[in-house]
């Protein structure tokens, strides 16, 4: 059963569908801060993207309410698995293709995202061809039984 103050984008426990899940793949040796912003946005990113342009994916990430003794409510945080992986350049490049040919939920966060003002930001991305993009991360939610095959060469990030 919800949480009393659970938020209309989550669903009852028992309704997790375990068949998805999340992965953020991160580019091998980023600085533990540099990583943790791109998985931050990342996460962020997918969200967002499935809001707008796949709201029906959003029940699919099963958003629960962690609702604690004293009724406090700890929501929303998916009951599904986040696995963060690392691996290199060439396979998130790779990965994001598959994703897109696929027509997978995804986002991605390169080094053109970072440093400066969101305007600079946009501005050495305008600049940047696709090929030479710098990228950091990629984030996919999608059915294990999809993503898992795609995900074989990456290791968890330690």
């Amino acid at each position: 059963m919800t949480a009393p103050h659970a938020r209309p984008v989550c669903v009852p426990a028992e309704e997790v569908d375990s068949r998805y899940k999340f992965v953020v793949a991160l580019k091998a040796k980023l600085p533990p801060g540099v990583a943790a912003n791109a998985a931050s946005h990342l996460c962020l990113g997918l969200a967002a993207k499935a809001a707008a342009e796949q709201p029906e994916l959003l029940r699919k990430m099963s958003f629960l309410d962690f609702a604690d003794a004293d009724g406090g409510s700890h929501a929303p945080v998916s009951g599904l698995s986040l696995v963060v992986l690392e691996g290199r350049p060439a396979w998130i490049r790779r990965l994001r293709e598959q994703a897109e040919a696929s027509g997978l939920l995804y986002t991605d966060f390169t080094g053109q995202m970072t440093g400066d003002t969101y305007a600079e930001q946009l501005r050495r991305m305008k600049a940047t061809a696709e090929e030479r993009l710098d990228y950091y991360g990629l984030a996919v939610f999608a059915p294990r039984d999809v993503l898992d095959p795609l995900t074989r060469k990456f290791s968890l990030l330690r």
